[in-house]
């Protein structure tokens, strides 16, 4: 894995400039934006589903995961302001919303035995929660598995003056280039209160009971949004093989520390 992260860290000026393609699909519970890394036939799919659906801040992310082969999927939930039916703002509608993205995308997997290549659903933040969703509401068949980043509002988080006092050391070694998500926060406007009141209440440690596919939980050792014991909570929840990876940085590693994140995603 070493030799793997520092390849990425001395390629990433370079992947970066490969640009994405992007394509709407339509799906029953709204429009939904995709961003897409191609990659060889048959190379694993890694969707990534952005913390308070706001994708900017992961590019350098998805940038490193390309670069080291994998086909990318950056799933924007919520970029659709239209008369046309837009996905709902909560954990449950937008897991659901991806799921069927994914699903006409053609790398969802398949009851068949010759499936589509394996896929990881990776969720960072309140994104955690919403990729959990999405693969419960995904045959979890071969080749499916799911990393939950950052994963937001443990139980002693979840009233908003708790929430704040742990936002105070949570992003302690982030950086302020971060703020170029402000753009993703005009599209969201009100739906982020939303979303942010649905994360507060839903129960990713209930939740994952119905989890049968393997399962990855990272952080960094500084976030305060995801302590250790919090992941060694969801891990023991889990009916499938779970793993936890504790990386450099804050809540936000994966845009400080890209490539330990993909480092851990492609293992």
């Amino acid at each position: 894995m070493t030799n793997l992260r520092g390849g990425l860290s001395g390629q990433l000026e370079q992947a970066a400039s490969r640009e994405p393609q992007e394509e709407w699909v339509r799906c029953p519970g709204g429009w939904v934006r995709l961003l897409e890394w191609s990659a060889e036939p048959g190379a694993p799919t890694v969707a990534i589903t952005p913390g308070l659906a706001f994708p900017r801040y992961l590019l350098h992310l998805a940038h490193a995961l390309s670069h080291a082969g994998s086909r990318v999927l950056l799933v924007d939930l919520l970029a659709w302001r239209g008369p046309r039916p837009r996905v709902q703002p909560s954990m449950e509608a937008m897991g659901v919303a991806c799921a069927q993205a994914l699903t006409i995308a053609g790398v969802a997997p398949a009851p068949q035995a010759q499936g589509p290549a394996p896929l990881t659903v990776f969720g960072h933040s309140t994104g955690a929660q919403v990729g959990l969703e999405a693969v419960l509401a995904l045959a979890q068949g071969k080749g499916l598995s799911l990393v939950m980043a950052g994963p937001t509002f443990q139980p002693a988080h979840r009233s908003w003056p708790a929430m704040a006092r742990a936002a105070l050391t949570a992003y302690r070694q982030d950086s302020p280039r971060e703020l170029a998500v402000l753009r993703d926060l005009a599209k969201a406007r009100l739906d982020v209160v939303r979303l942010t009141d649905s994360a507060r209440r839903h129960r990713p440690e209930e939740r994952l009971a119905g989890l049968s596919v393997p399962l990855t939980l990272t952080a960094g050792v500084n976030d305060g949004f995801a302590s250790l014991a919090w992941l060694e909570t969801l891990a023991a929840a889990s009916r499938g093989d779970a793993r936890i990876a504790v990386l450099p940085g804050s809540h936000n590693n994966p845009f400080t520390h890209p490539a330990d994140v993909a480092a851990v995603v492609l293992a």
